[in-house]
């Protein structure tokens, strides 16, 4: 038996039996009761008695399972018990046990006269014997009780078989369903629930005991019973229940449960079959109100038989309402007839005579049959149960080429069919003879003259005779070959768009009217480092969105997808960020179209977007770089056209000291100017890889040298002391670019140190790289800024480009140099202390 929920163990314990005790010997009561206590394949609840008096009210009160009797009682002897219990005819027959101080055939015999079980001597009583002859009698109780129940139940489930069969109306039938099961097993609420197809659904029968709430008509949403638990259904599982607060039940379901003060419960669903396939129609449903309550086997068995029973009660509806369509239909055809022939008074008659005869034809009428079947399109045949044709149709031959009678007595295999289409209808008419139910499959067929390939939907129906046996069987070969090519035809234009949206180098999102995620393509899991199944069936909104833009986004979505007419204000292009797995944004630009059913309904929308974030970073570097870069070349210029409007005015004509100053202003920020154009040029270059790195063997040493002569005057200058620690080593660069990578490095280490202190350069080799160090002593680096000072015209304070003269592009330029070398730049600092700037070069040629 399968379960959608534990049944407690003691569900499956043995049966507690209740043992009446008469004794007026405590000890004695007491060494009884440990005696079976010590059994451990039975269960006992204990209740004692010292006098015949007392035994009989208890037994009478409590109506106990077995009952020990001492003979030796101080209001009279233990017979009389037995006689009161003999004429006492409400419960029948008493399972009791006689105990002698000693043995005494004669009473013993009066004794099993009087309806005792067993008896035995006091003086030859041990544990064994004792759970022995108590345990026997226990298991022959339960087996009794199994024995009746299942009687009970068979007898049940036989009447309301046969009550189906007898009422026509189904609410009848389930009516008295929800009663005889709720009267059966004394349960305080029985009742069936009817599903909709989206799993909502009503309480369509009831039968419940007062106090409790009426839940006749009840509608319930799918929240309560979600797709989890659907799908168990459709299984046939049974939902079993001892104690719902011990269930793990999730917090809406606890809350309806709550609602009709539900404390147990059994539920088995009500399964048709259609198509090869359980629709899950409703459940059955049986709860327990005031306590808890451990359902047993039995309980659960008849609630699944009774389940059967409303499937067949239900599809027995499904017939009878057929029946009355048809006979509605055949009457107004032949109403529809005779009036167009006779008077009224003749079409009255003639009505109830074909009436009467349309009715016979139904079950009887061969001829009909035949007419129909040569009539229709369709191949119609009739098989016997070795599936030899005992009548086809003319349709066969203008599919097959050989005429109809030519297939009588003969198997599909037989006559030559496609031995795939063959073993299809073996294997259906073997689940119809082993099931009953009708079957239903498609094949495909070549006609043999046009070599074209048809395609049919085959049914096959059970046809009984009169003892209810499956006697022949009804076989249908519907063409459906248009409606398969527009079907493949669609197919193969899906694939195509699949193709093309799984390759395009665009996201695309589908959602539905919920904003659940219900499509993404691979170029979305590219770009974010998701797995498939970590997107679809989540919130698009709540899981991939910003948490500022979450809820007021969500909001807008499902407010134009809910109104149509809001939808023609909703944003079809926009820009919004996606949170990626690792945590980073990427700008996205939308696209969106919303999706709609065959009524127009808005389903859910598509969204194609095209990552933007390095497009806008681009943008952003492209306004800056114009920014600094126009900042950069005003102020030389400015001050170049300031000094020589002095000049061409003749202001300082009287003054050439102060002439000769204002055109070294001019010459200095000139100078400026070209360097700073040179740098950009000379970094774009790098860059955009139009500068070619000419590497070849060069010592490290005199690549040094060089750089610490070139920089020597600065120094002296600024009375720096620059001392170099390199051996001799060689290395595959190319030595203009790494000497120009040294004097950078070099001169800004000069620039911010303070007089007098020392700027060291030293170079380590290791396995695969070189390392080369520029340190100083002077002001240092802000932490925040370590990375940031290798962009163009950045520098820690905007004051440096006035009095240190720089362009905020040399590291810029280090940077470029030594990433088209392979290696990596970067820098380390305290504040007031220094800084420390490395940088890598491969030791041997990196490979391309």
């Amino acid at each position: 038996m399968t379960t959608l929920t534990s049944i407690s163990e003691a569900h499956q314990c043995t049966p507690i039996m209740t043992v009446l005790i008469v004794d007026e010997v405590e000890t004695d009561r007491v060494t009884y009761r440990r005696y079976l206590q010590s059994d451990q394949s039975h269960r006992y609840r204990f209740l004692e008695a010292e006098t015949i008096k007392e035994g009989l009210e208890i037994w009478r009160s409590q109506n106990p399972d077995i009952v020990l009797v001492d003979y030796n009682l101080p209001d009279g002897d233990g017979l009389e018990i037995l006689q009161a219990i003999k004429s006492d005819n409400l419960l029948g027959n008493q399972e009791t046990i006689m105990l002698f101080e000693q043995g005494s055939d004669e009473i013993a015999i009066q004794a099993m006269r009087l309806g005792a079980t067993d008896y035995l001597v006091k003086g030859d009583l041990t544990a064994i014997n004792l759970c022995n002859r108590v345990g026997q009698i226990c298991d022959r109780i339960h087996i009794n009780r199994q024995l009746r129940r299942s009687q009970e139940q068979e007898l049940l489930i036989a009447q309301i078989s046969l009550k189906i069969r007898q009422y026509s109306d189904l609410e009848d039938v389930l009516n008295v369903i929800v009663q005889e099961v709720r009267t059966f097993l004394k349960a305080d609420r029985t009742v069936i629930y009817k599903f909709n197809p989206d799993l909502s659904g009503m309480v369509v029968a009831e039968s419940v005991l007062p106090p409790w709430e009426i839940c006749f008509h009840k509608h319930l949403s799918d929240q309560h019973f979600p797709e989890t638990m659907g799908g168990a259904y459709r299984e046939g599982r049974v939902f079993v229940v001892p104690d719902v607060y011990q269930a793990d039940l999730s917090e809406c379901h606890l809350q309806l449960l709550e609602q009709f003060h539900i404390r147990a419960s059994l539920i088995v669903p009500i399964l048709q079959n259609q198509d090869q396939n359980n629709r899950l129609w409703g459940l059955l449903c049986t709860y327990q109100c005031f306590e808890t309550r451990y359902w047993e086997d039995v309980d659960i068995r008849l609630l699944q038989q009774l389940s059967v029973q409303l499937a067949i009660a239900l599809q027995q509806a499904e017939l009878y309402r057929n029946l009355q369509v048809t006979n509605s239909l055949l009457s107004k055809e032949i109403e529809e007839h005779l009036q167009a022939e006779i008077d009224l008074l003749q079409a009255n008659a003639q009505l109830e005579i074909r009436v009467a005869e349309r009715t016979a034809a139904l079950s009887q009428s061969q001829k009909e049959f035949l007419a129909l079947a040569e009539n229709s399109p369709s191949i119609i045949g009739r098989l016997d149960r070795q599936m030899r044709y005992l009548y086809v149709n003319s349709a066969i031959e203008k599919a097959t080429g050989i005429p109809a009678q030519a297939f009588i007595g003969k198997t599909g295999r037989e006559m030559g069919m496609p031995e795939e289409n063959v073993l299809l209808k073996e294997t259906a008419v073997a689940k119809l003879l082993a099931t009953g139910n009708s079957q239903s499959y498609e094949i495909n067929y070549v006609l043999p003259i046009s070599k074209d390939i048809v395609y049919y939907r085959v049914y096959i129906g059970p046809e009984y005779n009169h003892d209810g046996e499956i006697a022949t069987i009804l076989t249908i070969f519907q063409d459906i070959t248009v409606n398969k090519l527009k079907e493949i035809a669609v197919q193969q234009i899906n694939q195509r768009w699949q193709s093309l949206l799984d390759n395009v180098h665009l996201i695309v999102v589908g959602l539905t009217a919920e904003g659940i995620v219900e499509y993404v393509n691979p170029f979305f899991l590219e770009i974010t480092g998701y797995e498939m199944a970590e997107v679809i069936g989540k919130d698009w909104f709540y899981n991939f969105l910003p948490q500022t833009d979450q809820e007021n986004n969500k909001q807008i979505f499902i407010n134009a997808l809910l109104n149509d007419t809001k939808f023609k204000d909703f944003p079809l292009h926009y820009q919004n960020p996606i949170i990626t797995k690792a945590g980073n944004e990427r700008m996205i630009a939308w696209n969106n179209t919303p999706l709609r059913n065959t009524d127009r309904e808005i389903m859910g929308t598509i969204s194609i977007g095209e990552d933007i974030t390095d497009k806008l970073k681009v943008d952003r570097i492209k306004s800056e770089f114009i920014s600094i870069v126009s900042h950069e070349l005003r102020t030389p210029l400015s001050s170049i056209r300031g000094a020589l409007s002095l000049l061409a005015s003749g202001v300082l004509d009287d003054k050439p000291e102060t002439a000769k100053h204002m055109l070294n202003i001019a010459v200095a920020d000139t100078e400026r100017l070209v360097r700073l154009v040179n740098e950009i040029l000379d970094l774009e270059r790098l860059e955009s890889s139009r500068i070619n790195i000419n590497c070849n063997w060069y010592d490290v040493m005199e690549i040094c040298e060089q750089a610490v002569e070139t920089m020597q005057t600065l120094a002296n200058d600024n009375q720096i002391q620059i001392s170099s620690n390199v051996s001799s080593l060689q290395i595959w660069c190319d030595r203009d670019r790494i000497v120009q990578t040294i004097v950078n490095l070099l001169s800004n280490a000069i620039k911010f140190s303070r007089p007098h202190s020392e700027v060291c350069i030293e170079v380590e080799p290791h396995i695969y790289d070189t390392y080369f160090k520029v340190s100083d002593q002077g002001r240092g680096i802000p932490e925040s800024s370590l990375e940031s000072i290798f962009e163009r015209f950045h520098q820690v304070d905007a004051s440096d480009s006035r009095q240190k003269g720089g362009t905020g592009l040399g590291l810029a330029i280090c940077r470029s140099i030594v990433q088209q070398h392979g290696g990596k730049i970067w820098a380390e600092s305290n504040l007031n202390q220094g800084s420390t700037f490395f940088f890598t070069i491969p030791r041997f040629p990196v490979q391309e």
